[in-house]
């Protein structure tokens, strides 16, 4: 009984669907006049859905093995059905035939489905940004400035090639062209080898020999590379290489303390600051604070040094220049360089430096002991001056003080032994007279 119920169940659902159809095809539908035909299809007495399915399928014939193609920036993008379609008047020219009967054409035209979406794709596919030249400074380096070339980039008119896809669609046309744009960055490899072009280069030399102050120039000239100073800005030596204390990795070394060498923490750091002073003034930046030290050293001519102490004497340079400037500083090999990188300026610079005047070492200390030697050399005093000198390009030339520098003279001291008699006057190893001609020191050190 069960099955039979099933059976009739299924021979009614079978008689419904039986009826859909002939209502939707047969004799039940609104059928279309006699001698009714559309696109050239006679569809006289089809009902209008059956009329509807055969003009699609006619449509869809006439896409088979079509394809639209759009090419832009070299490439070919071929689209083919489903995403190439058709669309048409179809439901107004059947109402139409209807009523009227008749011949009628068809208004059909080709499009894309998600064309929004497609041409985006291929415009972002062939984009690509433009960069600027840069120069970039590399920390530690040999060569501390590498220049990188601009890229050029590229982008799709997206708007020009949406036109030409629609207008070659709507004729039916198989391709359709794009036009690719190129961007060109302002800031090209030539600007940027001239925004950071070196400037000035000095050279200093020390000696490896004495351990740890060898390795407090290193240390400050890690702390130091790499430093920029702002067109208009000023740079603080001390505030760059901080504190020298033994927590922050300097070691004892000799330093110059009121006309006397001894032993300090941090001792050396001030050929770093002498250095970057002389590199700095021959790259055409001033000095916004400069001390001289209590005796003259043996690194830099005279009326050229830079000591550093503390907060209380520091080293501040000024950038005069239209530009920003980087500063490279190497220590090693028993040489100690700073390099000064920015705006080349038309202007090239030398300093000169000239001793005044020589102030011969008071008579020497004698101490008793058990042996003769001298304990400590005499060393003369200095009276100088250091001038900067300005070129221009068309070789015209200034010359100005920086500085005028007194450096004290050194006494020696002597050891005797108990009992020895001599003539100290006559110890004085050829202590210099402040007679005679000044001395002139001219160093440059220029690129």
């Amino acid at each position: 009984m069960r099955v039979l119920k099933q059976f009739i169940q299924k021979l009614c659902l079978l008689a419904l669907a039986a009826g859909f159809l002939f209502c939707a095809c047969g004799a039940g539908a609104a059928r279309l006049p006699q001698g009714c035909a559309i696109d050239g299809q006679n569809v006289s007495g089809m009902s209008v859905p059956c009329a509807r399915r055969l003009l699609l399928r006619r449509q869809r014939e006439e896409l088979a093995g079509r394809t639209f193609t759009v090419r832009v920036g070299g490439r070919a993008y071929v689209f083919r059905p489903p995403e190439l379609a058709v669309r048409s008047d179809l439901s107004a020219v059947l109402a139409q035939a209807q009523r009227e009967g008749g011949s009628h054409t068809l208004q059909k035209q080709l499009y894309l489905r998600g064309e929004e979406r497609l041409l985006r794709g291929i415009c972002d596919e062939l984009y690509r940004p433009s960069s600027p030249a840069r120069a970039e400074f590399i920390k530690g380096a040999a060569q501390p400035v590498r220049y990188v070339a601009e890229r050029r980039g590229r982008f799709v008119d997206g708007k020009a090639l949406r036109a030409a896809v629609e207008e070659a669609l709507a004729a039916w046309e198989c391709e359709a062209c794009g036009r690719v744009v190129a961007v060109v960055p302002a800031f090209t490899l030539k600007d940027a080898r001239a925004q950071m072009a070196p400037l000035s280069s000095f050279t200093t030399c020390y000696s490896e020999e004495n351990a740890s102050r060898a390795h407090n120039i290193a240390l400050a000239a890690r702390k130091l590379d790499g430093a920029y100073i702002r067109a208009g800005g000023v740079l603080s030596f001390n505030a760059a290489v901080g504190e020298r204390t033994a927590r922050a990795g300097f070691a004892e070394a000799p330093v110059i303390r009121g006309g006397e060498y001894v032993s300090g923490v941090g001792g050396g750091v001030c050929q770093v600051s002498t250095t970057l002073y002389n590199a700095a003034l021959l790259a055409g930046l001033s000095a916004a604070e400069v001390h001289p030290h209590s005796l003259a050293v043996g690194y830099v001519p005279p009326s050229r040094d830079a000591m550093v102490s503390g907060a209380d004497c520091d080293l501040k340079l000024k950038n005069d220049l239209a530009g920003g400037v980087r500063i490279a500083v190497h220590a090693g090999a028993g040489q100690l360089t700073v390099s000064v990188y920015g705006r080349r300026s038309p202007y090239r610079y030398a300093i000169e430096s000239a001793v005044t005047a020589v102030l011969p070492p008071p008579a020497p200390e004698v101490r008793q002991g058990r042996q003769e030697r001298e304990l400590r050399s005499a060393k003369e005093g200095l009276i100088s001056e250091a001038y900067l000198v300005r070129r221009g390009p068309g070789g015209e030339e200034t010359r100005t003080l920086l500085r005028s520098d007194r450096y004290a003279p050194v006494r020696a001291v002597l050891e005797r032994a108990a009992g020895t008699e001599k003539n100290v006057s006559s110890e004085r190893r050829g202590a210099p007279s402040a007679e005679g001609a000044p001395r002139l020191y001219i160093v440059m050190h220029t690129h």
